[in-house]
């Protein structure tokens, strides 16, 4: 299973309609503390596609990615940004994950969420 975490509401409707055209089933959050709510479906996930920035005063998606594996989650993390590889928040989704600049060509994320590199 796939956990898409992006704060843009759009952006998860349009990643929903991708995965679930691909078969590829999958569950949304919009922050660290949706994330935490989703409780059953954690041990289920292989890879978790996460927006870097979550919003101003919210954690991190590299904050999400620590969360998962400081309870034991071990999908993929994928990271997705449109910071500059520079920015401090994309060094350290580095350090965790595999990140892409956005925008990511559909079949791309599509090759790279199924396994791909």
């Amino acid at each position: 299973m796939l956990l898409v975490v992006d704060d843009d509401e759009d952006l998860r409707e349009m990643f929903g309609r991708l995965f679930s055209s691909a078969r590829i089933p999958h569950v949304s959050a919009s922050s660290l503390s949706e994330v935490e709510a989703l409780g059953a479906v954690l041990p289920e996930l292989d890879v978790a596609l996460v927006d870097i920035n979550l919003g101003a005063g919210q954690p991190s998606g590299v904050d999400v990615a620590r969360w998962l594996k400081d309870h034991g989650y071990t999908p993929r993390i994928i990271f997705i940004t449109g910071h500059a590889p520079e920015h401090p928040l994309v060094s350290a989704a580095g350090d965790t994950g595999h990140v892409l600049e956005k925008p990511v060509p559909p079949a791309e994320l599509l090759r790279i969420v199924r396994g791909g590199t």
